[in-house]
């Protein structure tokens, strides 16, 4: 056909009908419904990573080849672009290709979190169709206040206590923190999905949805919370909800357990347990 209307094959480029190809130098699976690193880019990626983090400076010229290695990465970990501004920042005023800059604490957390990733996630993502799932599946609400916070996933619930050293943290902060809890919790249930993350909290919402901030405390959650997204191929957006609509995660924050159960008889009937202390 494409003799006869005269399109032009590179014979070196055809490939017959496959259920796994490289594309664009990404490795598609359709089988496994999986987007792969080829073996080669992962190792480079890692040894530059190892090279970054044991060095004290970086030249412009390392630090561009660092940046473009993991925007390439990014294709298959897209959330990983949360780790990449710190590094990105290193490269600021820098003009000549042999300028160095030292690497700040910052950026050497945010390489950490990509090798540890890489460690685990070895570079693949799932296939997921573009509808997200349906809202009495996968949809995780949470609420906090400066006493409790709580959340309910499914037909699972955990709620705890803030002790002592919480007493001075932000309300953003802990209406963030149950929500990367959660993740870590119920990670088996929500992997290789799509997951609202319900909030009344529109500075959470906003982070979440953007994944960064100027706060160090909260970078270190919004962290957290990205290494867990990736380990597990989840695909997440962070939606508003109006306080009076988010009931049962409200009563959860009020230690209103018995109420709880009474309206929700369908939910498990004890609590996922939450590990103390809780940290950062």
């Amino acid at each position: 056909m494409c003799d006869e209307i005269q399109i032009p094959i590179k014979q070196s480029k055809t490939v017959n009908p496959t259920t796994k190809i490289v594309f664009l130098g990404l490795e598609i699976d359709t089988i496994k419904l999986e987007i792969r690193l080829p073996d080669e880019k992962l190792a480079k990626i890692r040894s530059s990573i190892i090279q970054a983090l044991n060095s004290k400076k970086l030249t412009l010229r390392q630090l561009q080849s660092l940046i473009g290695l993991l925007n390439y990465a990014c294709t298959v970990v897209s959330p990983g672009r949360a780790f990449l501004r710190r590094v990105i920042d290193l490269t600021i005023g820098l003009t000549k290709p042999f300028y160095v800059r030292r690497l700040t604490q910052e950026a050497k957390a945010d390489l950490h979190a990509w090798s540890v990733f890489l460690e685990h996630f070895n570079g693949k993502a799932v296939l997921l169709s573009d509808k997200w799932e349906s809202s009495d599946s996968l949809n995780l609400f949470t609420d906090a206040s400066n006493l409790v916070f709580g959340g309910v996933f499914q037909n699972k619930w955990f709620y705890g206590k803030w002790d002592a050293s919480w007493s001075t943290v932000h309300i953003t902060i802990k209406e963030l923190f149950p929500i990367v809890l959660a993740i870590e919790l119920f990670a088996n249930d929500m992997a290789n999905s799509k997951v609202n993350f319900y909030s009344d909290n529109l500075a959470v919402v906003h982070i979440i949805n953007n994944q960064t901030s100027k706060d160090k405390l909260i970078m270190r959650l919004v962290r957290r919370l990205v290494i867990s997204v990736l380990q597990n191929n989840l695909f997440f957006r962070a939606r508003h909800i109006p306080g009076i609509q988010n009931v049962a995660a409200d009563m959860l924050s009020r230690l209103q357990i018995s109420k709880f159960k009474q309206l929700y008889p369908h939910m498990d009937q004890n609590p996922t347990p939450v590990q103390q202390p809780l940290t950062i």
